[in-house]
């Protein structure tokens, strides 16, 4: 289950699938795929603010909620879509707004993504994470993007929500979508 799980090939034909109408197969830089994948996150409408106006205490969970709900810290998150799994990763969000995530694709895929995320109000937060995309020869295509909106639980250890990937081209046009669930589980020293 860790580099194939059951979901990733459907969600490989269906990026891929997208891709080809605009070039090649695409290869995103910040893949929560394959190598062969076109996803690098961006735009959810429901995400109006532009996280970066955001002042530095309006990003960062600055305590003045339960301890309990802060989501600061590493944790274990699960990505699913039509009932099925399409992404494990394990995650960390720093106190100063942003984030980085691992998930299991293989490393030379360009595991590896970063992005910033900011309180709504009470427990829950938001998550953005922007990439590029490239065509199979390594050419820029486009970009995608990631956006997550979560709410901590009372114990500090779970979180659940929900997530959205968008591919584009470089003009704009937008060639994928998919929506989901996903939940994490704090990973702790003990």
């Amino acid at each position: 289950m860790k580099t194939n799980f059951l979901g990733r090939p459907i969600l490989h034909v269906a990026i891929v699938t997208a891709c080809t109408a605009f070039t090649s197969t695409a290869h995103a830089q910040c893949s929560s795929m394959s190598p062969k994948t076109a996803v690098a996150w961006q735009n959810l409408p429901s995400y109006a603010p532009d996280i970066r106006a955001l002042a530095p205490h309006e990003r960062a969970d600055d305590g003045s909620d339960s301890a309990n709900s802060s989501i600061v810290g590493l944790w274990k998150v699960t990505f699913v879509s039509g009932g099925q799994v399409v992404d494990q990763a394990f995650e960390v969000f720093h106190s100063d707004g942003t984030e980085i995530m691992i998930d299991t694709a293989p490393p030379a895929s360009d595991n590896v993504c970063v992005g910033v995320w900011a309180k709504t109000g009470g427990p829950t937060v938001k998550l953005n994470h922007p990439s590029w995309t490239f065509d199979a020869n390594g050419n820029l295509n486009g970009t995608a993007t990631i956006k997550v909106s979560v709410a901590v639980d009372h114990t500090g250890n779970n979180f659940a929500g929900t997530f959205t990937v968008d591919v584009f081209t470089l003009t704009g046009a937008n060639v994928f979508h998919l929506e989901g669930t996903v939940s994490g589980q704090r990973i702790t020293v003990d």
